[in-house]
């Protein structure tokens, strides 16, 4: 299955255009997904360095997009 996930208020707390602190749970919900073989697509307004960032904040945490 493939699933479009937001970043922020979803996998971070809104702080929008700093990056909030982790939501409990959120990484390793989305590591789990992976495991499962599940295709996680990052679904977020972030553009630009803001989304690289997004995006490299989650590959720090073990999680991969699609």
């Amino acid at each position: 299955m493939t699933i479009a996930v937001d970043f922020d208020g979803t996998i971070v707390e809104h702080k929008y255009p700093q990056i909030g602190r982790e939501i409990p749970f959120a990484i390793a919900t989305l590591k789990q997904l992976q495991q499962e073989h599940h295709r996680l697509i990052l679904w977020s307004v972030r553009e630009g360095e803001l989304l690289d960032e997004a995006v490299e904040y989650c590959r720090q945490r073990g999680v991969e997009f699609y």
